[in-house]
């Protein structure tokens, strides 16, 4: 394997590689970088392990340079062809690496940068929700019959997040490997909240997987800077509060100081829906760990989540 990616990386870059190593973290495409011995010195090459569209590599080609074109800062791409696609490395070191050896005041004022970051990318606004592949947004719209009446009204980006959610959901439910007390706990909660989770702002481009291990950092000036944010498969057209899952994830809503940090640099964000698409997300992540195999994973994420829907309404509160 490395001697094919060797060749594609010297015959694309006109370059001669030093040395390869594969990137074990992720769980979507397979990672390697190189050291070359021309500029940028490092490259990351980047192989799809993904055949639709909507998460293939195409599709972060044209994430990547919509959010280059609007400032925002990514790799630059240096070759691209169908499965593979070669990145030039971001300068800087992973947010995650660094995050429990700064100080406080250090993350704060980073955790500032982040929000301002992301309402930069909120900004960038589609037609439609939907997934994004390289022609545009691909919304999830069903089979529908000759018109005969009057439509009933919905809300757009429920029906779009639902079915989204949805596709996950009954997936899992085929392994018939949960309780009926916690798939009626689960669906009751995801319904008595969907006034707090819905969205009537505009089609907002969100990350889809916004965490300190996608953020790179490089200290100037004695001021830690965002060098740049990498990995787009799950680029979407949703609402900006799904971009805060992750974050959620990694406790920031729990720590009041980098909560009012994060607040400072992006603004008012609806905590309640953020932590219903959390319950939402990390279902659909149990299944995804189902099918790879990871089922220690899977039932400890399951476990998580039924732990955190006896109470949703204490742990939903502002």
């Amino acid at each position: 394997m490395e001697e094919k990616i060797k060749l594609i990386v010297e015959e694309a870059l006109d370059c001669r590689v030093l040395k390869i190593h594969k990137i074990s973290e992720g769980f979507s495409h397979f990672n390697f970088e190189a050291d070359i011995n021309k500029e940028p010195k490092k490259a990351i090459v980047r192989f799809s392990n993904n055949e639709k569209e909507e998460y293939d590599l195409a599709k972060e080609k044209f994430i990547i340079e919509l959010l280059l074109k609007n400032d925002i800062p990514a790799p630059r791409i240096l070759f691209f062809h169908d499965d593979c696609m070669i990145l030039e490395k971001l300068k800087g070191i992973r947010l995650d690496t660094i995050w429990n050896s700064i100080s406080k005041p250090e993350r704060l004022d980073i955790v500032k940068k982040l929000g301002r970051l992301l309402k930069k990318i909120h900004k960038i606004k589609f037609k439609n929700f939907g997934k994004i592949t390289k022609k545009g947004i691909i919304s999830n719209k069903g089979f529908e019959f000759k018109k005969i009446g009057n439509k009933a009204n919905y809300s757009p980006f429920l029906r779009e997040c639902l079915s989204l959610f949805g596709e996950d959901f009954f997936r899992l439910l085929s392994y018939k490997h949960l309780s009926t007390e916690f798939v009626t706990k689960f669906i009751k909660v995801v319904y008595t909240n969907l006034d707090i989770i819905d969205y009537s702002g505009k089609p907002t481009l969100i990350h889809g997987d916004f965490h300190k291990s996608h953020i790179f950092v490089k200290k100037k000036n004695n001021k830690w800077e965002i060098t740049g944010i990498i990995d787009f498969e799950f680029a979407r057209s949703s609402s900006p509060e799904y971009d805060f899952i992750k974050l959620h994830r990694d406790n920031f809503f729990d720590d009041p100081e980098i909560l009012k940090a994060l607040i400072e640099g992006y603004g008012p964000i609806n905590k309640k829906a953020v932590y219903i698409h959390r319950l939402m997300r990390d279902l659909g992540f149990a299944q995804v760990m189902r099918d790879s195999g990871n089922l220690k994973l899977s039932d400890r994420t399951i476990k998580d989540v039924e732990k955190r829907i006896k109470n949703p309404i204490s742990q939903t509160s502002p």
